[in-house]
């Protein structure tokens, strides 16, 4: 056989070896799709592999992060996108909910659905069930609260945390308005195991987009 044929089956056994490897799924239902997106099989749900986006595209100065104009949100900070990236990424609930907006405008990678990860008030896996004062509405917080995107993605992660790029222990929005103050939105940390609710534009964390299949 001549060398040139040797070299290319060499070649070919390597990128089969390499495709098999990014479609495995390592755990959980979890599939990485290309280089940039994991797939969550069991909610048919897609999640950035970067778990703090902003930051990363900011750090590069890449278009699609020059091109946000965070200074004109409604009920933003006021910051600019320079002032953010300085912030690591950081964003308060409306900021964030205009990015994912821009992110959708410019069709990141192939979608116009992202959205901020969904968690569930009604969750009786939560540490702390809480009543409101008042409303008398029972409220799910605390640890262990497995109902929601993030709370699937916590229990498939448990044995393989290295997947994600720029995990760790963070805070992060969600996409859910505390119904009985809309003042408040659900966030989420997976490597601290934590549900709580944050006021929408006071408080500044990262942002993990997320979208369905």
């Amino acid at each position: 056989m001549k060398p040139s044929i040797i070299i290319a089956i060499m070649f070919l056994v390597i990128q089969i070896n390499v495709h098999a490897t990014l479609g495995a799924a390592p755990q959980g239902g979890l599939q990485l799709n290309g280089e940039q997106l994991i797939v969550d099989q069991t909610l048919s749900l897609e999640w950035t592999r970067d778990a703090n986006l902003a930051k990363t595209l900011c750090d590069k100065q890449d278009a699609l992060w020059t091109s946000f104009d965070p200074a004109t949100v409604a009920h933003g900070t006021g910051r600019t996108a320079s002032q953010i990236c300085a912030d690591d990424g950081r964003m308060n609930w409306y900021e964030a909910q205009a990015w994912l907006k821009h992110l959708n405008a410019h069709h990141y990678l192939g979608h116009s659905n992202w959205r901020l990860p969904e968690i569930s008030y009604q969750d009786a896996s939560c540490s702390d069930q809480v009543v409101l004062s008042n409303t008398k509405t029972a409220v799910s917080i605390g640890h262990g609260c497995n109902a929601g995107e993030p709370g699937h993605l916590k229990a498939a992660l448990e044995e393989y945390r290295d997947i994600f790029r720029n995990f760790g222990d963070q805070i992060y929005w969600s996409d859910t308005e505390l119904a009985t103050d809309q003042a408040l939105a659900g966030v989420f940390g997976i490597e601290n195991d934590w549900q709580d609710a944050e006021e929408k534009t006071s408080d500044l964390l990262p942002v993990w987009p997320v979208h369905s299949l």
